[in-house]
């Protein structure tokens, strides 16, 4: 209530004119700590208050504070796709309810998209039929949007992130892959395509399902991923990456005694590191090991962590939520597919009564910005 009354507050003394903005100047550092205790939708109004608040806004150095202070925070994004109505929004364990976005402007229905994946406050979305070709960029709380320039061949897999090397927080890239394993890299800044001189490696299959989802870590975007192997079944599982910022594919083994078998894989990030859910042989979508990466790129540093066992009933998990528990699918006790919330504490099943038939949900970890997906060449270009 205090926040909401200081900002009609601002804006009163504000008004539409920037002659009163500039009657009314506080030091920039009680601006910029007045402007963090702020939603992401009020400050994208703010910007329009007068020049001075934009420039401050949209500095480089409010930015960064800003994401800075959301990323120690990270909030579950749902997207639940695949029929008409899709669904995508928040859901927080704290409060037990679910928080609606608006629906992107770029596509009429959110049957039509697939999430690439969710970096810096921006999501990716791609369409889902045959051409997979129309990428967009979209902040949601901002709503601001773009639409990238088609690449040259149909992409079969995309990767999203951050070149986090750049010193550029809008330094978004896409990655994609044909299905003849050739490779084109997206930059916004430059709002250009270009080819990765070698490509995908050929010897290597990225595993493709709905669950199986491309995860951003490191500056490098990550698929679970198995060596081809056309005359063996138990083809060796491993990860795949693409370093945004060297524009390079490279390899992350697996914990030996995963990489060998038949058994499913997933990854996701736990707190801050690269992990997998590995379900566990001749019980397949029932129990499951977590395994984190203690030191990223060290094989060695691979640790389990838990064992988790539902034997009566098939489910997968999708992700965690802001506290550290795990958003499952799978069978409720009154029947039927849900949206379940696995304690490791308490070893403990909660089904949160989101009635889930058969189809794709996923679950990102999303961090509000004010960050906007837009080519900084089509700024100049417009200057």
């Amino acid at each position: 209530m205090e926040i909401k009354l200081m900002h009609t507050h601002m804006e009163k003394i504000c008004g539409d004119r920037e002659m009163k903005c500039s009657s009314f100047r506080l030091p920039e550092d009680v601006m910029i700590d007045i402007f963090l205790r702020l939603e992401v939708k009020n400050l994208a109004r703010l910007r329009c208050v007068c020049k001075s608040w934009n420039t401050l806004l949209t500095s480089k150095t409010f930015v960064e504070i800003h994401l800075n202070q959301s990323m120690r925070n990270p909030r579950p994004l749902l997207f639940r796709h695949g029929i008409s109505p899709s669904y995508l929004g928040f859901y927080s364990t704290k409060c037990k309810e679910f928080e609606d976005l608006c629906d992107p402007p770029f596509r009429t229905q959110l049957a039509d998209l697939d999430v690439v994946g969710s970096c810096n406050g921006v999501l990716c979305f791609c369409s889902n039929g045959s051409d997979r070709s129309l990428i967009y960029l979209w902040n949601p709380l901002i709503k601001k949007y773009m639409t990238l320039p088609r690449p040259s061949l149909n992409p079969r897999y995309l990767g999203f992130g951050v070149n986090s090397v750049s010193g550029h927080l809008d330094d978004f890239k896409v990655v994609t892959i044909s299905v003849n394993a050739d490779a084109e890299v997206y930059s916004l800044r430059s709002n250009s395509w270009k080819n990765i001189a070698y490509g995908f490696p050929r010897s290597i299959e990225i595993n493709r399902s709905h669950i199986n989802s491309s995860v951003f870590l490191n500056g490098s975007v990550h698929w679970c991923a198995r060596f081809s192997c056309y005359h063996d079944n138990s083809c060796p599982w491993l990860i795949v990456s693409f370093d945004f910022a060297k524009e390079v594919f490279q390899t992350v083994m697996m914990p030996y005694d995963l990489s060998t078998d038949d058994a499913d894989k997933y990854l996701n990030v736990f707190d801050g590191y690269l992990c997998v859910f590995a379900t566990i042989p001749n019980n397949t979508f029932r129990s499951y090991e977590l395994w984190v990466m203690k030191e990223y790129g060290l094989t060695e540093s691979w640790t389990k962590l838990y064992t988790i066992e539902k034997p009566q009933r098939i489910w997968w998990p999708l992700g965690f939520t802001e506290r550290g528990k795990i958003f499952i699918r799978g069978e409720c006790r009154h029947g039927g597919y849900g949206l379940l919330v696995y304690n490791p504490h308490s070893d403990t099943f909660k089904c949160i009564g989101v009635h889930l038939p058969y189809y794709a949900i996923q679950v990102l970890n999303f961090v509000e910005s004010i960050i906007e997906p837009v080519s900084q060449s089509l700024i100049l270009s417009r200057s």
